[in-house]
């Protein structure tokens, strides 16, 4: 009896060892192939139908609350249909396996992105999108955590500021790329 339980704790350690460092070593992989310019490794790591469609909803979300209150209430579905037909072929071309592994190699292209990403929402709204200096070149993993049982994030970023968030979700035993966010440069609690 004692040698079953022992054997059970031993497998069950072991699945929970291999289950929190899974997400650890497709993080490692993916900075791996963006590294080496790997467009093929790239594109085992990055679900690019999902990427696109969050950050396409993400975009949408924030046009609407920018022009929430101009804009009368029979033309916002119209809007949302033209905002649609500009930014779907925008993300098609901007995120692609170069674009991300350019963003991962360090950066130096975060501005661009940034701009070109917000502009339309920008030029509609009217407002003026603050986007900051990047501060390097060079961007390391700043931290990892479970977000959710199938979710992890890892931020991205130079010294001591988070600048770029990688949502990462479990399909069956690959963790794929899923979202990303830009960050306003968080300072670390640590």
């Amino acid at each position: 009896m004692k040698k079953w339980l022992t054997i059970a704790l031993v497998s069950f350690a072991l699945l929970a060892a291999g289950y929190i460092a899974l997400p650890r070593y497709a993080i490692e992989q993916l900075e791996m192939a963006a590294r080496d310019e790997n467009e093929e490794q790239l594109q085992r790591y990055i679900d690019f139908p999902a990427l696109r469609d969050n950050l396409r909803l993400r975009l949408q979300r924030k046009l609407r609350e920018s022009v929430n209150g101009d804009v009368p209430e029979e033309f916002r579905e119209f809007l949302a249909a033209g905002v649609n037909l500009f930014v779907s072929p925008l993300l098609q071309q901007l995120v692609t396996s170069e674009g991300i592994g350019e963003l991962l190699r360090g950066g130096k292209d975060l501005r661009e992105f940034e701009l070109e990403l917000y502009r339309m929402s920008s030029s509609v709204s009217g407002d003026v999108v603050d986007v900051p200096e990047s501060e390097e070149n060079t961007w390391q993993l700043r931290r990892w955590r479970f977000v959710g049982v199938n979710l992890v994030s890892a931020d991205y970023g130079g010294d001591t500021t988070a600048r770029l968030r990688l949502i990462l979700e479990r399909r069956g035993l690959r963790w794929q790329l899923v979202d990303l966010h830009l960050l306003g440069g968080e300072k670390e609690d640590e």
